[in-house]
């Protein structure tokens, strides 16, 4: 079982009564299985009568008082160590194409190379490899054409930029010992 502290976002050992960044006991803490999948609270007791609450309320059906901040937990994910270098390199330098007047045109995968996705970067590099290709072959006087490449362009720059975002959240899976 996994507890994370919702004042802090970080996790808390399963031997310790509070959280060691900011000192909150663990009674009201998000718990998550083994797999990382969020494990609901059984029942909440209402902050102002103490009656129990369900776990899909958002107002006590005694008293009418809505839930507490500690009752309501939201779990802010923390980011990897660097991770904004990875997030830099999604999205900086497909943006250079724009910035300096080359079109539609941007690399892509750096990202996705920073954080050790190889497959997917090399598939980023090679579609920035057709897509400049392509630029060069298209007439630039047909404007349905150069609307078409903009429209492709973008949509791969948000997906790669998004990839990548999602990526600087996730941390790196240990390697297992398989003997």
């Amino acid at each position: 079982m996994i507890y994370i502290c919702p004042e802090c976002g970080n996790e808390i050992p399963e031997d310790v009564d509070f959280c060691y960044s900011c000192g909150r006991k663990r009674d009201n803490t998000i718990r998550l299985d083994d797999s990382g999948r969020f494990i609901p609270p059984e029942t909440d007791k209402c902050s102002s009568c103490g009656k129990d609450m369900s776990s899909g309320d958002l107002f006590c059906q005694n008293c009418g008082e809505p839930l507490s901040r500690t009752q309501i937990a939201v779990f802010q994910p923390k980011m990897v160590k660097y991770g904004w270098i990875g997030i830099a390199l999604a999205f900086i330098p497909g943006a250079i194409g724009f910035m300096l007047g080359l079109g539609t045109i941007g690399i892509y995968g750096l990202g996705h190379l920073y954080f050790k996705k190889w497959g997917r970067g090399a598939m980023y590099l090679l579609l920035s490899a057709a897509m400049f290709y392509f630029r060069q072959q298209i007439d630039a006087d047909v404007w349905w054409s150069n609307l078409i490449f903009m429209i492709i362009t973008i949509f791969i720059y948000i997906m790669q930029g998004m990839e990548a975002f999602v990526l600087a959240f996730i941390p790196p899976k240990e390697p297992s010992d398989s003997s």
